[in-house]
């Protein structure tokens, strides 16, 4: 019997998000962190939906028969299992990471061919979609999907990503009147959008944090984070490349050059401006290349 599996990453947030040039896009970036999901044959109909997650992963599978014209009667019984402890609601990217790999996996298991393109088609028939189903940093239209500006760089730094218990729903935070309030913030977009394009060419992490951290500061107009002034200024008295958050979602990512960085005494700071009262979870990861990719069996 087939059995497919596919794992897509999580993100911390996004390096940018805004108006840039015309429309509301993001740049996110992918971490090592992992969504698997299995497609396998089975000898009897076990179509179980356990939970909100699995009920988005049968959806994807479905819009993706629907994209190659397949019909799901056609098909042998299936089982659809996801292996992920990736926070939900939290703006990690968490649900695109299900869904990708959930249409990637459904593709393979179908013999069909899957590029970016069709990828990020079949993810945006069900929702905004982020960035990491890209394998290099990408300036993404994540609601229609009209912009993929793809660079050639996946840059490699550490994040120590700041987990606070609230969460928020990422359908409920674009369905607010959020477009005209970037708009409004369009031009110190700009500065950030400019300081990344010189990061991609340059491959400089730096201007890449510094972007970043442009980024996290106007978004605190729309979606404030506890504890950031208090956070900029270690990142201004570190090694600290920059700070990120996530712009629809509650999550912070302190971005650091893994050769440079001291975790303890990083960890000493933030004890220090009591930075876990409101972020009492944390975890060290990486960037890494983003997208899907297959392991077959």
């Amino acid at each position: 019997m087939v059995k497919v599996t596919a794992k897509c990453p999580a993100s911390c947030g996004e390096l940018i998000q805004g108006w840039i040039e015309g429309s509301v896009k993001l740049i996110s970036y992918p971490i090592n962190w992992y969504s698997e999901v299995t497609l396998e044959e089975q000898l009897e109909h076990k179509y179980l939906v356990n939970n909100l997650r699995h009920s988005k992963a049968w959806r994807a599978f479905y819009a993706t028969c629907k994209h190659y014209d397949v019909s799901i009667e056609s098909l042998p019984p299936i089982t659809l299992t996801i292996a992920s402890t990736i926070p939900i609601a939290k703006g990690m990217a968490s649900s695109t990471a299900d869904v990708a790999a959930t249409v990637v996996a459904t593709a393979r298991l179908l013999g069909c061919t899957m590029t970016p393109q069709k990828l990020a088609t079949i993810c945006l028939s069900m929702e905004p979609t982020d960035s990491t189903i890209f394998p290099n940093l990408t300036l993404f239209d994540h609601i229609h999907g009209k912009v993929m500006v793809e660079s050639s760089w996946s840059p490699r730094f550490g994040v120590l990503v700041l987990e606070p218990l609230d969460i928020l729903i990422t359908e409920e935070f674009h369905s607010r009147n959020v477009q005209e309030m970037y708009k409004n913030q369009a031009l110190e977009l700009e500065e950030a959008y400019s300081l990344y394009k010189q990061a991609i060419n340059e491959e400089s992490l730096l201007k890449l944090g510094e972007a970043a951290t442009i980024s996290a500061t106007v978004n605190q107009a729309i979606l404030p984070k506890p504890k950031f002034n208090e956070l900029l200024e270690v990142v201004d008295t570190t090694d600290l490349l920059g700070i990120n958050v996530a712009h629809s979602g509650t999550v912070i990512g302190l971005m650091y050059d893994e050769a440079k960085m001291n975790r303890q005494d990083l960890l000493y700071r933030l004890e220090e401006k009591r930075i876990f009262d409101a972020y009492p979870r944390y975890h060290f990861h990486h960037s890494v290349y983003g997208g899907v990719t297959l392991q077959l069996s």
